[in-house]
């Protein structure tokens, strides 16, 4: 029975997003945030501003650090503009409007390639392949916003509730106040810097299935539903491979039993998979992922098992120094091969 567990973590540091594009994304992020302040500054004086003050939080899997550099390196970073105000939303202009000050603020950014205005965000694409979304929100305070919706108009909408909830499920030690209160900051600048540090397993399985959807990017869930269904049904374990395959199997158990992905924040209990198109494929790809997972698990040559898991996630799944890396085979017991297909613990629980 092959361990590729340090061949998983050659493979977590090809695709976790470099800390060089990280620094690429925070200095875009940065200029964005000068222009729409400075646009800010410009009303700051005007009786008729329908809001008082402007903040930022970045939000999703930058937070998080589930980013995954993808292949054809568009990666990205979501940063919610907080227009803070007292008005409720039947007394707030449009939704539109506020889409229309951020794209004013923004103009001729030369460092974008296209700036394009959608449904919940306004989104930079800039010339170095990523892009910049800018979710907009409306809120009397930080802990209650409003997602700035085109068609829909204003929807009680709060990111930072999935970042603690997600946390909450990778045992990091996140509390909100770390966003919510100013004071705080330097313990939340820590956090994030321990949270990088440290790379727990949860984020990592995260990590590779948003990888393998990569692959398959047009006819998979995005990258919210994968951590989603990755938080609910994570079966940890001290090696990669083992907690992947066991994860992978009770996500298809719980697709199986019902194809759906619920919300666990504000708005609670929205199933992101109701308008999914492609349950099919999705299901067809998962099980081939799981099949090539337990031929893996059952297989006693490494390069073999290294084979098996690249059909699945590809080439960036690196095997050409396989052997040198792993442990000299020992032949498994017969009860330990047969256990290779179900879902059982093969060795100590550590994260």
């Amino acid at each position: 029975m092959a361990n590729l567990h340090k061949t998983f973590g050659g493979y977590n540091q090809v695709i976790r997003l470099s800390d060089e594009k990280r620094e690429e994304l925070i200095a875009s992020r940065n200029e964005l945030r000068g222009r729409i302040y400075q646009r800010h500054e410009q009303f700051q004086h005007v009786e008729d501003k329908p809001y008082e003050e402007l903040e930022f939080q970045s939000q999703g899997s930058f937070e998080t650090d589930t980013i995954i550099a993808p292949e054809n390196d568009d990666y990205d970073l979501d940063d919610g503009v907080y227009f803070i105000g007292p008005l409720p939303p039947g007394k707030r202009p449009a939704p539109a409007v506020f889409h229309k000050t951020v794209l004013d603020a923004i103009g001729d950014y030369d460092a974008s390639k296209e700036v394009i205005d959608k449904e919940t965000c306004v989104r930079v694409i800039d010339k170095k392949g990523f892009h910049i979304d800018l979710p907009i929100y409306y809120a009397g305070n930080k802990e209650c916003p409003d997602l700035a919706v085109k068609s829909k108009g204003w929807i009680l909408s709060n990111p930072v509730e999935f970042i603690a909830w997600f946390e909450e499920k990778a045992q990091s030690g996140f509390q909100k106040s770390f966003i919510y209160e100013a004071r705080l900051f330097s313990q939340y600048e820590r956090w994030l810097s321990d949270v990088r540090k440290n790379d727990v397993q949860i984020r990592r399985i995260v990590r590779y299935l948003k990888s393998w959807g990569d692959l398959r990017r047009e006819e998979m869930p995005c990258g919210l539903i994968m951590t989603i269904l990755v938080a609910n049904n994570y079966y940890p374990h001290d090696r990669d491979d083992i907690a992947l395959k066991e994860t992978l199997v009770l996500i298809e158990s719980s697709l199986r039993k019902k194809f759906q992905c619920l919300r666990p924040t504000s708005p609670v209990g929205e199933d992101l998979l109701a308008t999914y198109e492609h349950k099919d494929a999705f299901m067809r790809y998962l099980q081939q992922f799981i099949e090539n997972a337990k031929k893996a698990l059952a297989e006693p040559d490494p390069q073999t098992a290294c084979e098996h898991w690249q059909k699945s996630l590809g080439k960036r799944f690196k095997c050409q120094e396989i052997v040198r890396h792993s442990a000299p085979y020992i032949k498994p017991s017969s009860g330990l091969v047969a256990g290779v297909g179900s879902n059982k613990p093969y060795g100590n629980i550590y994260e």
